[in-house]
């Protein structure tokens, strides 16, 4: 078989129907005469596309959107851009051409419902097409927009769902996460915290620790930080704001970084005991720039130190100073301050299973400042969590904070002392016998 080329169709050049029929035809528009214009630009655009001169046909087929916009009919202005891209054999710089002109003129219709019916129809031509894959996503981003300035916050955050941003080949990186982080915001609007959690995993951490990324870092870790807020989450809270405070465009700012410092050192000691919570508070004691936050440096010390803690004194000289931040005002506040009471409580409590065996309930109730019933409770939450182990005898009025041995570890404690002692007995008969050559020897050299 032989095979044959076909001949390539010869393209056209219609650039010469800008200057001379388009001017005519946009004056007959303005003259009111819509549909007589339109019926010649699209005489036109049939012309250049089928001639292959998509270059002047991308330039009518903007004429023509124009056209409609100017005239303000709505309804023939959507009816186009329909028409424009189911075309015989139309281009994709056309369409492409068409959307963004349309789009162009988004901002300035002043009527919600038109703009909303615009960006539908542009959304519908737009879906499933590669090409014009950004233009969907800006489209679907300005109808969320539209939707959040009129209060409806599930519609929009819905609406900017649909988008899986992160499979546009022609976004950048800085484009999809910020894309990204306007899902997040939504849906945290919307308290839709499960679908948030979901997207915010969507971003690279590496990627925006990344120098070039800094503004992408703080807006993510201020929506985690929101986040966690609403999940009580105080340990992922402080970790937020210790990334926060390590961005170099915070560090450069002496307000924001005490901001962030602070708040660290705050959620630091609101977090539940733990390795990476005292690993945590060990690390922002030991920064340089908390010796100019002296009250801040003082209370991790006191978290830091095997010293007994009074909650009045501590809420007598932080309460003021505390209430200064946001997070700590309106119903927050007495949420986040009995937080903070419970800390000292559980801290209390370590230090004394460490100084005490055995303690009296009446004594212990002393100590904490706390009636009997909540000493128990406090007792027996950190004995769940496994921070200490503790039993209490009711009749008695006792409470024994060391955990009783089996026959078992008993028997591999005696056998571990024995062994010791035998080693001992062994060094120093060996030391014994040296001694006693030294000395023979000595002896021997003396007599001679």
């Amino acid at each position: 078989f032989f095979f044959c080329k076909m001949p390539k169709k010869e393209e056209k050049d219609y650039s010469a129907l800008l200057e001379s029929d388009v001017p005519k035809l946009r004056e007959e528009a303005q003259k009111g005469n819509l549909s007589g214009a339109l019926e010649g630009l699209f005489l036109l655009e049939k012309q250049t596309r089928q001639g292959g001169d998509f270059t002047t046909c991308a330039k009518i087929a903007r004429e023509i959107v124009r056209v409609c916009y100017r005239a303000e009919n709505w309804s023939q202005l959507n009816d186009t851009l329909v028409t424009l891209s189911k075309r015989r054999g139309q281009s994709k710089t056309v369409i492409q051409e068409a959307v963004q002109e349309a789009m162009s003129f988004l901002d300035s219709i002043d009527e919600i419902p038109v703009a909303i019916e615009l960006i539908k129809i542009l959304r519908g031509i737009t879906e499933g097409k590669i090409f014009v894959e950004l233009e969907l996503a800006e489209l679907t981003k300005k109808l969320a927009e539209i939707y959040e300035k009129t209060e409806k916050i599930k519609e929009a955050a819905k609406v900017l769902q649909e988008v899986q941003v992160e499979t546009l080949s022609k976004m950048e990186t800085k484009g999809k996460i910020n894309y990204i982080l306007e899902q997040v915001r939504l849906c945290l609007r919307s308290n839709d915290y499960i679908r948030a959690q979901i997207l915010s995993r969507k971003i690279n951490q590496k990627i925006i620790t990344q120098e070039e990324f800094q503004e992408e870092k703080l807006k993510y870790h201020k929506l985690m930080i929101e986040f966690y807020g609403s999940q009580e989450n105080y340990a992922e809270i402080a970790r937020a704001y210790q990334s926060i405070f390590n961005t170099p465009v915070v560090q450069e700012n002496e307000e924001e970084w005490s901001k962030n410092l602070k708040l660290l050192c705050i959620y630091s000691v609101l977090s539940p005991h733990s390795l990476e919570q005292s690993d945590m508070i060990n690390r922002t004691n030991s920064l340089k720039k908390l010796d100019e936050l002296p009250l801040y440096k003082q209370l991790l010390k006191h978290f830091l130190t095997k010293e007994l803690m009074s909650w009045p004194a501590i809420e007598a000289q932080y309460s003021q100073e505390l209430s200064s931040f946001p997070q700590f005002s309106g119903e927050a506040k007495e949420k986040l301050f009995e937080t903070l009471q419970l800390r000292i409580v559980e801290h209390n409590i370590r230090v004394i299973s460490e100084y005490y065996s055995r303690i009296r309930t009446q004594r212990l109730c002393e100590l904490l400042g706390l009636d009997e019933a909540k000493v128990e409770e406090r007792l027996s939450d950190l004995v769940v969590k496994g921070s200490i182990y503790a039993r209490i005898d009711r009749p008695a009025g006792i409470i024994n904070f060391r955990k009783p041995s089996s026959p078992v570890d008993t028997l591999n404690d005696w056998k571990g002392n024995v062994s010791e002692l035998l080693n001992l007995i062994e060094k120093t008969c060996h030391l014994v016998q040296r001694e006693n050559m030294v000395y023979q020897h000595a002896k021997v050299r003396g007599g001679k």
